[in-house]
């Protein structure tokens, strides 16, 4: 079974890997030869430094670090402001406090625990007040993320405590990419502790923690394919409220919370080794389901942040309500993008014809809206790398791969407008980051499909004219959504999604609507040569391309 999951999904299953084979079938078509030649490896050398010598050992003071906590650039202010209420973990007041005492110094050089956390917090403060890098190491915002670091060994080996915990996922909230290795230790820590029981009134920092922890966790270990260490059977807790982080209309973390849940059901219902033993039928049963529960969670979002309606920033006016729209969509989108991915990588045999053209084009479009919101994204230092780059290059890969093998599409004129907004996006972050990150690799990959259009159409044309999976023609056809968004379509064996009925959403493709010259080719579906067993385990995972090595020495 362990095989048959790696044959199915890649190493990981998430939508970040993108398997050796589907590079050399897109190398295959004439003048795309470039992205082989730089992700085929799955390799990108992104430059990086030996940022920590010597601070895993604790030989470094943390008493020698100059820092002002006073003026219009104090970085608690800005972590208060800016991050906050999006990860509401601290008590602000419990914080402050200590934090305004005579002893700080003192307390700095003899508390490493509370040292690493305090550290950590000026980090992402000063990240999110101009004093951040794409440069591993360099920068304000770095110099006192090193300190905190340097207090690792201490967390993870010292007694546990509430402060401990907090100050070993704290860093993540940033785009500081320690992420799966402190949450995962943060996570064992807060369980062993009986966090995850926690309900007592004088227990309201620890639920807190906790909440805040399971989110962040959860979603993690869905991005990345990682197994998660937090046992929702086990877990007792009530959700606090957290006034500072709802607006008058949208109680957010508890929205969060509630995705949490759902992903860490997806995970555990797809993506693990008895899930893959089930018969297709079921599988794909599960799928629908799941798909359907998406839905209702999307249903229950304000419309002026709600994934599938048109993004409009000029609903957004309280202070963060654009990130946190952002944030919402992208989640959704990254949920719905997994499961379209599922079903045509895994059940798309035991479906129709016209099924199979729903769920393809269900790809299409999600992708498509991803890259659509790209403008909408902030290129800096403290913007999630998976917003930033991981879930925007996925999308784009998996849209360049349809636009190479459909280029008589009648939709393929508006992917590659997309495709080129995203290879803005990557240029702009290509030009922010001073070329520590390499957005230009991306970027090309439009300008090869556009430029190549007419050399590319001629093999695509005759692919989509031998697709087994081609349904018949009709009369009817269904004009293009020029939003790209567009809510999911339910397979016929599941009931309707709940939300199918929600005012101002677009519905999903008739299968009336289909005709000949709108089949989507895809290779692992239409192609009967291709053989999901010659992944050989090999294969990019987009995210490592935005991520640094790091070098711990004694």
């Amino acid at each position: 079974m362990a095989s048959q999951l790696t044959t199915i999904f890649g190493p990981n299953p998430n939508i970040s890997f993108f398997p050796e084979r589907r590079v050399r079938a897109i190398n295959e078509i004439r003048a795309v030869s470039y992205i082989q030649r730089h992700l085929g490896t799955g390799k990108i050398q992104v430059p990086s430094r030996d940022i920590i010598d010597g601070h895993i050992s604790g030989t470094c003071a943390l008493t020698d670090l100059f820092y002002s906590l006073a003026g219009n650039n104090n970085p608690l202010a800005a972590y208060f402001d800016s991050i906050h209420p999006i990860y509401p973990f601290l008590c602000p007041d419990t914080f402050r406090a200590r934090v305004a005492s005579q002893d700080l110094v003192q307390s700095l050089g003899t508390d490493k625990v509370w040292a690493a956390l305090f550290y950590a917090i000026v980090a992402i403060g000063c990240q999110n007040n101009e004093g951040g890098s794409f440069d591993t190491g360099v920068g304000e915002a770095w110099s006192y993320f090193e300190r905190s670091l340097s207090c690792f060994q201490d967390l993870l080996f010292g007694r546990g405590s509430l402060t401990a915990v907090q100050a070993i996922f704290s860093s993540t909230v940033s785009a500081f990419n320690f992420e799966p290795l402190m949450l995962t230790e943060a996570a064992v820590m807060a369980q062993g502790l009986g966090y995850h029981r926690s309900n007592s009134a004088q227990e309201g920092p620890c639920r807190r923690t906790f909440w805040v922890l399971y989110y962040m966790e959860k979603t993690s270990c869905f991005a990345t394919g990682k197994t998660s260490v937090l046992d929702d059977a086990n877990i007792s807790c009530a959700i606090p409220d957290m006034m500072e982080s709802t607006f008058h209309d949208y109680d957010w973390f508890f929205n969060f919370v509630k995705y949490a849940r759902l992903v860490s059901k997806i995970h555990q219902s797809l993506f693990t080794i008895s899930s893959v033993s089930q018969p297709l039928s079921n599988y794909n049963s599960v799928v629908e389901s799941l798909r359907i529960e998406l839905e209702a969670w999307r249903a229950t979002i304000p419309t002026r942040f709600r994934p599938g309606e048109k993004f409009k920033t000029r609903s957004l006016h309280e202070p963060l309500a654009v990130q946190i729209a952002l944030i919402t969509h992208f989640l959704y989108l990254n949920a719905l993008l997994t499961l379209s991915w599922t079903v045509l990588h895994y059940g798309a045999v035991h479906l129709g014809s016209t099924q199979q053209e729903i769920m393809k084009r269900d790809l299409m479009r999600t992708a498509r809206s991803v890259l659509e919101l790209t403008v909408h994204i902030e290129v800096a230092p403290s913007t999630p790398v998976w917003i930033l780059a991981v879930l925007p290059l996925s999308s784009l890969m998996i849209l360049f791969d349809l636009v190479v093998h459909n280029a008589n599409h009648p939709e393929t004129g508006l992917s590659l407008a997309l495709l080129d907004i995203a290879g803005g996006h990557f240029s702009r972050l290509e030009y922010a980051s001073n070329g520590a990150l390499p957005g230009s690799l991306i970027a090309v990959c439009p300008s090869c499909s556009d430029s190549n259009e007419s050399s590319i159409s001629f093999q695509a044309q005759d692919r989509v004219g031998t697709s087994p999976s081609a349904p018949e023609p009709t009369t009817s056809v269904a004009p293009a959504d020029p939003t790209g968004l567009v809510a999911p379509a339910v397979l016929p064996q599941g009931p309707e999604p709940v939300a199918s009925e929600a005012p101002g959403v677009m519905q999903p493709w008739s299968p009336a609507s289909l005709d000949r010259s709108e089949a989507l080719f895809l290779p692992y579906i239409d192609d009967p040569t291709y053989y999901f067993g010659d992944l050989q385990l090999l294969g990019i995972d987009l995210k490592d391309l935005f991520d640094h090595s790091y070098s711990y020495q004694e």
